[in-house]
């Protein structure tokens, strides 16, 4: 039995250690690292879409500022998920309600500010959310957030502390790059807030320190829009969008008011909300433009008029 293990150890008739012919392999620490350096080559090529030229390789800093990115970016999401019409992916649609328009209108006993509100959908490219850049899909496993329209997003927590396991020859090009992809998705988030939540709060605020009062927010139950109403109770003093008779000169028909004849439809408003009533003389009927600040100075000097009136 010992004859035959010496000659299992034996290459080409000479005992001692075990040997191979293949000149090209490597020992394994040497085969490590050069396996390292091949994975940091293949993220350094990697192209991600912010393109900023400056490149910082300090891991602890990257770390740092990525933990701060991820922070913010979870921020501005949990704000925005709730106007999500449609799950995340290539392309998410999101539904805003915004005051663009301050209406005065005449009524019998004086004259009435309001406001509608305006439902609008828009779309934004979201693939930054949905999609690694080429180049570090290939390196690191992804995986999907968990919760409502938020399961075609990626897990970019996930995997940035699935990274830190890297050595610090892979780490060192890897985190820039995800920091940057990162930024990207800052970015594409920034400008689904501005038009979600920043734009509208604007005229919200603007409403709220002219007339005194809170601004209230529908549903998205709430039709918005002209409708046919099916109000139990309604002001009987409030025109029909359809044919410009007042609510009680309607007839009752099931939950609707039917118009007057020859008119064959039924009583149509539309949701506002009423900021200022007055009893001044005249008859006020204009619209203020929100969106325009001339518009919102009209709007002061207008109710400044009605004060005096």
């Amino acid at each position: 039995m010992k004859r035959r293990m010496e000659e299992d150890n034996t290459v080409d008739g000479e005992k001692g250690e075990i040997v191979t012919h293949d000149n090209n392999l490597l020992e394994p620490l040497d085969q490590l690292a050069k396996e390292r350096e091949e994975v940091a080559e293949l993220v350094k090529k990697a192209k991600v879409g912010g393109g900023y030229n400056h490149v910082n390789y300090d891991i602890e800093q990257n770390i740092r500022e990525i933990r701060a990115i991820l922070k913010m970016n979870a921020e501005i999401l949990d704000r925005c998920v709730k106007f999500m019409k449609t799950e995340g992916g290539g392309t998410t649609y999101f539904c805003r309600i915004m005051y663009e328009v301050v209406t005065t209108r005449a009524r019998s006993n004086g004259t009435q500010i309001i406001t509608h509100p305006k439902r609008t959908d828009n779309s934004f490219n979201t693939e930054p959310l949905s999609k690694l850049p080429q180049g570090l899909e290939d390196i690191i496993l992804s995986s999907k957030m968990t919760g409502d329209k938020l399961s075609s997003f990626i897990d970019f927590d996930a995997i940035f502390k699935r990274s830190l396991i890297f050595h610090e020859t892979v780490l060192e090009q890897f985190l820039p790059k995800l920091k940057e992809h990162l930024m990207s998705i800052q970015v594409c988030l920034g400008a689904i807030d501005s038009w979600v939540i920043q734009e509208p709060q604007k005229n919200i605020t603007f409403l709220e320190e002219t007339f005194q009062m809170k601004m209230e927010i529908p549903d998205n139950n709430v039709t918005l829009g002209r409708d046919y109403c099916v109000c139990i109770r309604h002001d009987p003093n409030e025109i029909c969008l359809k044919c410009g008779n007042w609510y009680g000169g309607h007839t009752t028909v099931g939950q609707h008011r039917r118009c007057p004849h020859p008119t064959n439809s039924y009583f149509t408003c539309e949701h506002y909300q009423l900021l200022k009533q007055c009893t001044s003389k005249g008859k006020h009927e204009t619209t203020f433009d929100l969106s325009k600040e001339n518009e919102r100075t009209r709007l002061n000097k207008f109710l400044a008029f009605i004060a005096i009136d």
